[in-house]
């Protein structure tokens, strides 16, 4: 196999002429200043060097120093073949972790909004899907207490009520006499959990409908990921029921 050969042989997993041509030229010679490969390869010497820190970071060759002057020498090619294989094992792993996760068609789509208008959007945009909705998570945030109590979520649960869309609250701790309203209104349960699951704190609003998952970050700026995948949610509605049977009912 001449060097032409091995350069397309080189390139097909991701290393450029250059860098081959450079990395033969020290099989061949053995220890060697940039200067030395420069004028063998008849390359500028600026490249040259260049090129040599790239193969170093690839743990192609090595730098030592000689009479006061840097010398690169080759490491052996065992090393390209060792790199290709732990590629193709971080491949094999991505890919089962894709099979055992999602199925054809179903890779989820992310991403994230900002503000407290945009949790206000989500909320009417679930009256559309005329599916349940669950919220966990809701602690005692002032933001929170605004989002439910406003005039806004009254028009919400108007709208949710006359939908007959049922609205499932599954709380960290006991709320303010305000959510404790909410939870009388018609097809609208909360519940509370257990005092070893309750959090003293929490910044977090968990809301899942319809293959839709929404996870408020009550910080500021307060951000809200989306995460539109029936698998996911799916998963997500599983945790809920068997936290919803273990929880107490809010009267």
């Amino acid at each position: 196999m001449g060097d032409g050969l091995i350069i397309k042989a080189f390139e097909s997993v991701g290393i450029p002429k250059m860098q081959t041509t450079i990395y033969l030229d020290l099989l061949k010679n053995k220890e060697s200043s940039a200067t030395q490969v420069s004028k063998r390869t008849k390359m500028h010497r600026a490249n040259v060097y260049d090129t040599l820190n790239k193969l170093k970071e690839r743990n192609l060759v090595y730098i030592t120093t000689k009479e006061g002057k840097q010398v690169f020498a080759a490491l052996p090619t065992e090393m390209i073949l060792n790199e290709e294989k732990d590629k193709l094992e971080n491949l094999k792993s991505a890919m089962d972790y894709i099979k055992t996760t999602y199925v054809s068609g179903q890779t989820p789509k992310v991403y994230t909004l900002e503000g407290l208008n945009a949790v206000k959007i989500i909320l009417f945009s679930l009256l559309e899907k005329k599916s349940d909705v669950w919220i966990y998570g809701l602690a005692e945030n002032e933001n929170i207490i605004n989002v439910l109590n406003d005039r806004l979520m009254h028009s919400f649960h108007i709208e949710r009520i006359k939908k007959n869309i049922e609205l499932k609250l599954l709380f960290y701790k006991l709320p303010d006499e305000e959510i404790k309203i909410v939870s009388n209104l018609k097809f609208t349960e909360a519940r509370l959990l257990p005092k070893t699951q309750q959090s003293k704190a929490s910044q977090i609003t968990q809301i899942v409908c319809d293959g839709f998952v929404y996870i408020t970050l009550w910080i500021h700026p307060i951000y809200t990921i989306v995460i539109e995948n029936d698998i996911i949610a799916k998963e997500y509605l599983d945790l809920y029921h068997i936290l919803w049977d273990y929880s107490k009912k809010i009267e």
